[in-house]
């Protein structure tokens, strides 16, 4: 402390009224400026703050790529020095670091993100644009396009025809409730990717105030009457709407496409726009080609990549009821996908290898709120989500066969010679004891959609079996005990060949969700059976199982939508296997098996000079079927059976069946042919 002549003290720091209003302070005791402010000045020597942690030293661009040399030589990557290098310039060096360490540091920070706006959901994944927030975007997103090329929806959904009034097309408040209760019966267990008590107020809002609707909420909710519609029969849609099936569903078919069109499907963020483009792709899935199928389904595995569905939505700070509902949609998605793909012969989207999405909970929409702060637990048993959730467990249940990547998600994949068959068949009836403790155990055959849980729980293992231990196999290698194999692919295939009678002939309710069954797997289960048939001659199973084929004949539901060539080729090796088996029945010294119709009525193809059309049919007096003991309902007309049209049988030309088990090039060709007129 200095004492001045005039008596006052100077101090070798500010005053704390100083410090505090940050003004200069003359040091003097009192200070000038306290002295002016008349207030209390006093000296409170200043506290040091925490001495700062060092940071250390940043990597230099030079060390790191030094680093990155000796990463790619572990690897066996050579890398050749560069003779261009200059070390002299250090000043420039230092700025190029500097720059490296900023690009690093930028890099480090950037997190995928998930921006929602308004209902639309948009994700990021890369710098720059995750960084910025979704503030900015590349300069060629949204970037100017040619105006006479704008409507990119139209010219992917093409639009030969539109309605001028599309709200004129929105059926009454009054049968709402007819609606609601036919979707949560036959369509919601089947395509689980709304959530019903939130669905429905919108719903009845969107008809309620038609100002207020959303372009995005009217093409869900003509996706919705759509899938409706897809699952009545004509006297309900007589009763319903005062017309035929055939004209409400061209009608909202149209309408449907006509309201994706206008909520611009193609570039949508919003996951109801979504929603609706995937019950429409599943409404149509009868009427579109595989082909076309497949391309449509890539479409929504890539909008639903776009919006971030393939992350889960815990890990992007989602509520617990969003994150929920987009993990329903996304591995609906999957299934979609993968099973149009298996269908095709090929490998689904490789965007699904991506994912990270968690399975849902085994829960009713009862158990889910928009408000809930928590997931609430599972339930035991069978809930409307779990067909759903079987499908999903199918096909993580496929990776433990894969030997490549476990990523590869394909029933091909079963077939596989480096999986060991022990090892195969350890697999499944581990799958097999799971899906009985988690759901079996708890099916009410009283209830419909328990006994069409169990039937698919049992279809798909039978699959597996079948594909584990598939005849195609004998023509690379013949196993050691061929007759075991024989009997597992003879006794799985009956089986299949029995659920899906049982399914499509509409008994105990099961008729409801025939809608979304396809048949490709029938024609593969057929095709076995008929080559066990035709080695085994004769005996009870033999017998049993022609009646099993008259059964599967005489279902409209199945060989009315068999594409021509495949019902033909496959009549026409019924007919062959039939002549070996009278033939053997002879000179075995049985009596010679009785003829039923179902035969005569093919044969009768192989005499017509002319082709009939594909919707006429062959009236025929019942055979010795007996079709209730597996399920399948009499098809009758005036008291005869009626059989489809098969067409001209001598205008394909196709090897002995037993040629299969010689030749594997014969198993591609029918593959080919399956997929060709696939329906998945």
């Amino acid at each position: 402390m200095t004492r001045f002549t005039d008596g006052s003290d100077f101090k070798s720091y500010s005053c704390l009224p100083c410090r505090q209003r940050k003004v200069k302070c003359d040091r003097r005791a009192p200070c000038c400026n306290c002295v002016k402010a008349d207030k209390q000045c006093s000296f409170i020597p200043p506290v040091r703050g925490k001495r700062k942690r060092t940071k250390p030293p940043r990597e230099g661009l030079h060390a790191k790529l030094e680093r990155y040399e000796k990463l790619l030589s572990l690897h066996g990557i050579k890398s050749e020095p560069s003779d261009d290098l200059d070390d002299s310039d250090s000043e420039t060096d230092t700025c190029m670091d500097e720059d490296a360490n900023a690009v690093d540091t930028t890099l480090e920070e950037t997190k995928p993100k998930l921006i929602i706006r308004e209902g639309v959901s948009r994700y990021f994944d890369s710098a720059p644009w995750s960084i910025f927030g979704g503030e900015f975007q590349h300069p060629e997103v949204g970037g100017t396009v040619d105006e006479s090329f704008s409507d990119e929806n139209g010219l992917f959904f093409g639009q030969n025809e539109k309605f001028e009034n599309l709200a004129s097309l929105h059926p009454s408040v009054q049968i709402l409730p007819k609606l609601r209760d036919i979707y949560a019966d036959r369509v919601d267990p089947l395509v689980k990717i709304l959530h019903l008590p939130t669905f429905s107020t919108a719903l009845a809002n969107g008809l309620r105030h038609p100002a207020e609707r959303s372009k995005s909420l009217e093409a869900l909710m003509f996706s919705f009457y759509l899938a409706v519609v897809s699952t009545l029969n004509e006297d309900e849609c007589q009763d319903l709407f005062g017309l035929s099936e055939s004209v409400v569903y061209a009608r909202y078919r149209l309408a449907t496409r006509q309201a994706l069109i206008d909520a611009r499907f193609l570039s949508t963020s919003n996951p109801m726009t979504l929603q609706a483009y995937v019950l429409f792709m599943m409404c149509v899935r009868k009427s579109y080609s595989c082909d076309t199928l497949f391309v449509l389904s890539g479409v929504a595995i890539r909008l639903a990549r776009k919006m971030g569905f393939h992350r889960d939505g815990s890990f992007l700070g989602l509520s617990p009821f969003d994150a929920e509902m987009r993990r329903r949609l996304w591995w609906y998605l999957v299934h979609v996908d993968f099973r149009i793909a298996d269908v095709l012969g090929t490998r689904p989207s490789m965007d699904i290898s991506c994912a990270d999405t968690k399975t849902p909970l085994n829960v009713d929409d009862e158990d889910l709120h928009p408000d809930m702060t928590d997931l609430p637990p599972e339930r035991n048993g069978i809930t409307s989500i779990s067909l759903c959730l079987i499908r999903h467990e199918m096909l993580v249940a496929l990776h433990d066969f894969s030997t490549s990547s476990a990523a590869d998600m394909r029933w091909e994949v079963v077939l596989g010679p480096n999986v060991p068959p022990a090892k195969k068949d350890n697999i499944i009836s581990r799958i097999e004891d799971h899906l009985e403790r988690k759901y079996l155990r708890y099916c009410d055959p009283a209830n419909p959609l328990h006994t069409f849980v169990s039937i698919m729980i049992r279809f798909s293992i039978c699959k597996m079996k079948l594909d584990a231990h598939n005849p195609r196999q004998f023509a690379r290698s013949p196993p050691k005990d061929l007759q075991t194999e024989r009997d597992i692919v003879f006794t799985n295939a009956r089986k299949l060949l029995e659920y899906v009678t049982l399914v499509q002939g509409g008994h105990r309710g099961l008729e409801k969700y025939t809608w979304q069954i396809g048949t490709s797997a029938l024609w593969i289960a057929m095709l076995y059976v008929l080559i066990e048939v035709r080695h085994r001659r004769t005996g009870l199973e033999v017998d049993r199982s022609w009646q099993l084929i008259g059964v599967v004949f005489s279902c409209p539901r199945m060989f009315g939508r068999t594409p021509k060539p495949v019902d033909t080729v496959l009549c026409k090796w019924t007919l062959e296997v039939w002549d070996h088996y009278v033939a053997a029945s002879k000179a075995e010294g049985l009596p010679e098996p009785s003829t039923p119709e179902y035969i005569n009525a093919i044969r009768g193809r192989t005499r017509s000079t002319g082709e009939l059309s594909r919707t006429e049919h062959l009236s025929v007096h019942r055979g010795p079927v007996d079709e209730s003991s597996l399920g399948c309902k009499q098809i009758q007309s005036n008291g005869h059976e009626t059989l489809f049209d098969f067409g001209s049988l001598d205008s394909y030309d196709f090897p002995d069946i037993l040629s299969f088990e010689m030749d594997s090039n014969e198993w591609v060709q029918w593959e080919q042919l399956v997929a060709e007129g696939g329906r998945p």
